[in-house]
């Protein structure tokens, strides 16, 4: 309900009452009138712009605020209404506020003064409201900084999970390819340090391929070729499934071939060159073919072979190693494809150092070379 009431004490001030503002009235001389401030009667009324008033304007007046220490009576309330809801005596209200007459007359809106001891529960009662609000600010404030600690440490993590991102994609090696064209001036020794490879490994790749027939336009294998199914050349079977058929390169990074499997004229007498002779420094390294056992490994001085050693291989296959500088294995050891067991060197029938390699299958003597060249096929 509207109320036209000419501020002369008439407001109640226990509760907000609407007010409808007078020809020529202020903001100002509004607040002043009702004890207020104007930014009491602007919080109170948000629909009003600045201190702009206008005549027949309906505001609502908040009430005034209590001073602590005391209490405003309320509309209808009586002096025993009031001592049941401050708990207290109507003796101690009475001594604290003298300006009571007899029979107990009260006004809404009127100002008592607390009894001392109802101050003081007051002020212990604030004290207490305070302590608590600021424990409850200061939770709020670690909560806080403690969220803030927390995506402070997510988005370092982030960042250096990033940054190491970066550093492995950087240190990636592009794909290693698995074929390479040989190029004018190359080697078996330069390509394998080239692809990260030993030479023993390119061999074994490249079976079909030495350091006697390499030449600029070959392609490389970089990778072991896949098996296949049985390939037959020049009578000689491999079968490149098996772990055990698999050969390797008996002198590792040296292929030049200086006599070839075949007949052949020394010493103006024309003999057959039971195996292939590879030139390669002394002490170079002699690995075992293929997996087996050791048969024979001795001096020989009967047939000029000097150190030599023979291995027996699965399937009626033998190979012979001849002209060795030394041996490192006995008869009847088991060695492994690409274990070494002696070096080159030039002891028995030769004319320079080398290592004879002769190939055998079922007592009768095979062109090494061709087992390579099947292999490879």
């Amino acid at each position: 309900m509207l109320l036209a009431l000419a501020l002369l004490g008439g407001i109640t001030e226990a509760s907000q009452v609407r007010y409808r503002v007078k020809p020529n009235e202020t903001l100002f001389r509004i607040a002043q009138r009702t004890g207020l401030s104007e930014a009491q009667i602007q919080r109170a009324n948000p629909s009003i712009r600045g201190t702009l008033l206008y005549a027949g304007q309906v505001i609502v007046i908040p009430p005034r605020p209590t001073p602590p220490g005391s209490v405003r009576v309320r509309q209808g309330e009586t002096l025993t209404k009031l001592v049941r809801r401050l708990g207290t005596h109507e003796v101690e209200l009475r001594r604290a506020n003298p300006q009571i007459d007899k029979r107990g007359t009260l006004n809404a809106g009127q100002l008592l003064r607390l009894p001392p001891r109802l101050i003081a529960a007051q002020r212990a009662a604030e004290k207490k409201a305070k302590q608590k609000a600021a424990a409850l600010a200061r939770q709020k404030e670690l909560a806080r900084q403690k969220h803030q600690k927390q995506l402070a440490l997510q988005k370092q993590a982030r960042q250096k999970q990033l940054a190491q991102q970066r550093q492995a994609a950087a240190r990636k090696p592009a794909p290693r390819p698995t074929t390479y064209r040989v190029r004018f001036g190359d080697s078996f020794f330069s390509i394998a340090r080239r692809f990260g490879l030993s030479v023993e490994q390119l061999q074994r790749f490249n079976p079909r391929y030495s350091a006697a027939n390499l030449q600029a336009g070959h392609v490389l294998r970089l990778t072991a070729p896949a098996a296949a199914n049985t390939p037959r050349a020049s009578g000689v079977v491999v079968r490149r499934a098996s772990t055990q058929a698999v050969w390797t390169w008996p002198v590792p990074g040296y292929g030049r071939i200086t006599s070839d499997y075949g007949w052949r004229v020394l010493n103006e007498k024309k003999e057959m060159h039971t195996g292939i002779d590879v030139a390669a420094p002394t002490g170079t390294p002699v690995v075992a073919a293929r997996s087996g056992r050791v048969t024979e490994a001795y001096r020989d001085v009967t047939y000029g072979w000097g150190w030599t050693v023979v291995i027996q291989h699965p399937d009626g296959w033998k190979t012979r190693y001849a002209h060795l500088s030394g041996i490192s294995v006995r008869a009847g050891q088991l060695i492994r494809l690409g274990e070494r067991l002696g070096s080159v060197g030039s002891t028995g029938r030769v004319t320079g150092a080398h290592l004879h390699f002769g190939l055998y299958q079922g007592g009768a003597t095979r062109d090494p070379l061709a087992l390579y060249r099947a292999q490879s096929d």
